[in-house]
């Protein structure tokens, strides 16, 4: 499975958070990116990197949990 890097900007700090996740497939860390920004109310973006490629970046300011 890829592992993915997650860089996660936290409105409690000045650095962004670095977590490693493995998930099988795009769709499901794209999944996961946004259970992320609903249950973690201080988490305002997230950037996702699979290696050296940058996937994605999700933002608090323009996603709307559903």
């Amino acid at each position: 499975m890829p592992l993915y890097t997650w860089l996660v900007t936290d409105d409690r700090y000045r650095v962004p958070s670095l977590i490693f996740n493995v998930a099988p497939d795009d769709a499901t860390v794209r999944t996961l990116v946004h259970l992320d920004l609903a249950n973690n109310p201080h988490h305002r973006a997230i950037e996702v990197r699979d290696g050296d490629k940058l996937m994605f970046v999700e933002s608090r300011d323009v996603w709307v949990a559903t």
